[in-house]
């Protein structure tokens, strides 16, 4: 029915299945991105802006968490509308939207598309090099500096990107943009699968959107052949899960090795829980009380609890929330960050780990 063998999603989901090479965009397969003639040229116009980038596993909360920081720092980040003008397919759905008058949610949960919705540049690496993490052809065709210098047109000094195709991958990104910093969002491993099957069940009902962001007929009917079939639906979750589970031990024992003072190590449970101290940890990026002000601004109201954990999420969730712990312990100790003032078994974990 439909073989499992890459990554592919949309709205920060995860699906597998053979998607084959580059879609086409409004300049034709593979080649979405005019090359500058002068690459030093385009380099420096790139650095003038800073860039922010948000990763997170598929469900982290990454949209909230992009959302949130392009309001606090004033900036530009991409938005569905910006794929349109690259990505006809997206530009017939708007079109068709705005015609009749209706409002299509992104499918994965009840967030409404527009224009103006914040969307990963996974998609458009997609369109250009069939790949949606960024990586050795992306860099070659100039992809992302090519977006960040339109995003960047209007007169933006920071622009926001997201992609959770690109965690695990902060350092390539660090390496190749100058100045640039790093969001990176953990979440509660349950309530991230939780929130996956409940995607995924919701997708059957709802996808008018993901189809309008796979181009390719023969591509959109696998997916939609997958999205519809309840086995199909269960297999993916489950190899999503196992992936996912495998990422995270790798993402902690990696994270050790990032630049303290160019990324922030955030937790999409602290921030709904108290989106002040949550934000805190960003403070040597943009201003925590602005962010932490647009967390709870565009925070969705109810708040899904995740599941009784197994023993093996139990664990996972344990290492992974340690390597936080020591990394923005490391922070403190740096003089980068200040210990927040709160109180609580955390607090005195924390306090601990900087003693160390």
């Amino acid at each position: 029915m439909f073989a499992l063998s890459s990554s592919f999603g949309f709205g920060g989901h995860d699906v597998s299945l053979v998607l084959g090479g580059p879609s086409t965009t409004k300049w034709g397969r593979s080649n979405g991105y005019r090359r500058r003639p002068n690459s030093r040229q385009r380099q420096r116009e790139a650095i003038m802006a800073r860039v922010l980038f948000i990763t997170g596993f598929n469900r982290s909360g990454t949209t909230l968490v992009t959302s949130a920081v392009t309001q606090a720092a004033r900036a530009r980040t991409l938005t569905v509308g910006d794929l349109a003008r690259h990505m006809p397919s997206v530009q017939r759905f708007l079109a068709a939207a705005s015609r009749h008058g209706t409002v299509t949610d992104r499918g994965v949960d009840r967030l409404p598309v527009s224009e103006s919705t914040p969307e990963e540049y996974g998609w458009l690496l997609n369109a250009v090099t069939g790949d949606f993490a960024f990586g050795t052809q992306a860099a070659q065709a100039d992809v992302l500096h090519s977006l960040v210098d339109e995003l960047a047109g209007a007169g933006h000094a920071t622009v926001v990107l997201k992609n959770p195709w690109d965690t695990g991958r902060e350092r390539l990104l660090l390496d190749h943009f100058a100045g640039s910093r790093v969001l990176l969002v953990r979440r509660d491993l349950s309530a991230i699968e939780d929130s996956q099957s409940r995607a995924w069940n919701r997708m059957a009902t709802s996808n008018r959107y993901v189809r309008a962001l796979i181009a390719d007929p023969r591509r959109r009917a696998e997916t939609l052949g997958a999205i519809l079939d309840p086995l199909a639906r269960q297999r993916v979750v489950r190899d999503a899960r196992r992936r996912m589970r495998r990422d995270a031990v790798r993402l902690a024992r990696s994270v050790s090795k990032l630049p303290l003072d160019r990324v922030a190590f955030l937790s999409y449970d602290e921030l709904r829980a108290d989106p002040s101290a949550g934000a805190s940890w960003a403070a040597h990026i943009l201003d925590p009380s602005a962010l932490g002000e647009a967390i709870a601004a565009h925070t969705f109201p109810e708040y899904n609890r995740a599941s009784a954990r197994t023993v093996m999420a139990r664990v996972i969730d344990w290492y992974w929330a340690r390597a936080w712990r020591r990394a923005r312990a490391r922070q403190v100790r740096a003089g980068i960050l200040a210990v927040p003032a709160r109180s609580g078994p955390r607090a005195g974990r924390l306090a601990r780990a900087v003693r160390r």
